[in-house]
């Protein structure tokens, strides 16, 4: 049996070493998943959010790290990691319906709703058939394109709209400078950097100037089920930055340029009903920005009332 000055340092061996568990167990790992390559952008608002949820909520749940998964998956591959969380435990993406029941959402759009508006990346070329497109009939004899398994696809199939899709997002601008559709709808948050990122190659890449689509979608935040702990951290997290303003003032310094270049206010809209995912998720105002608001810029000459009926 060991002297008692032994039992006092196994004893404090013992002491550290659950101490340095504990440590570990609360240090919150995540790993989120990565962009298409290092010309995608969309992820860098994401990332910027995300950092800032993880500050906030230090004080409360602790130190934290940020990694980013090892590859790229495109979005079915990556549901299926996010269910094991072992490849990658968080995303934020567009929600759909199987996305809501069987992976931990956080029920905040990241970007108050902006990738909900969407307007088209079109070969310069399809201008005059778009501008002519006033009714969503007119606009259903044009196609669309979209991913096959990206949330608007459905959203745009029950609009009786044309739609073809493709598996690859890099491939999907190749098919829309081929001719094979006439129209990618994009989120506002995202269309000109795209752009940006594609006209160099493609001369005739242009963005349409005249239709807006609404459809409701929002991107979320989402959580491998296998950690409840990420998952109540982000919930608290986000709902602390949106309380305060911080959500909206950094939304509007990541997106108040591609808001103006947008030129929202003077396009043909057309509603897009989200019939996917629960009523519920759009009853909270304060989750939506309103980008027709006067307060905001983008649209001056409208009154109020005007403004509030463009709204969700």
């Amino acid at each position: 049996m060991p002297n008692p000055i032994v039992r006092v340092f196994i004893r404090a061996a013992l002491a550290a070493t659950l101490l340095a568990s504990g440590h570990a167990a609360a240090m919150d790992v995540v790993i989120f998943d990565q962009p298409v390559n290092k010309a995608d952008r969309r992820r860098e608002y994401a990332n910027a959010l995300l950092s800032a949820v993880m500050e906030r909520t230090t004080p409360e749940f602790g130190p934290y790290q940020i990694k980013h998964a090892a590859v790229h998956m495109e979005r079915p591959r990556l549901f299926e990691a996010l269910k094991e969380g072992k490849l990658a435990n968080l995303t934020a993406y567009p929600a759909t319906a199987d996305w809501m029941r069987e992976l931990k959402p956080v029920p905040i759009p990241i970007d108050m709703g902006l990738q909900s508006w969407r307007i088209f990346l079109i070969d310069q070329k399809s201008q005059p058939a778009l501008r002519n497109a006033q009714t969503l009939d007119a606009l259903g004899q044009l196609r669309a394109g979209s991913g096959s398994a990206w949330a608007t696809l459905q959203s745009l199939q029950e609009a009786k709209l044309r739609v073809v899709t493709g598996s690859n997002y890099i491939g999907l601008f190749q098919m829309l400078m081929a001719g094979r559709f006439d129209y990618l709808p994009r989120g506002v948050n995202e269309i000109f950097a795209e752009y940006d990122t594609h006209k160099p190659a493609n001369p005739t890449l242009a963005v349409e100037e005249t239709l807006l689509l609404h459809d409701q979608i929002p991107s979320l935040f989402f959580v491998s089920p296998q950690e409840v702990r990420l998952h109540r951290r982000i919930t608290a997290g986000m709902e602390a930055l949106l309380k305060d303003g911080t959500l909206e003032r950094l939304v509007l310094s990541y997106h108040r340029n591609d808001l103006r270049r947008a030129k929202l206010c003077g396009r043909k809209r057309f509603e897009l009903p989200n019939r996917q995912l629960d009523p519920a998720l759009f009853r909270r105002k304060e989750l939506w920005l309103n980008p027709f608001e006067a307060r905001h810029g983008f649209c001056p000459a409208l009154l109020p009332r005007q403004a509030a009926a463009l709204a969700f």
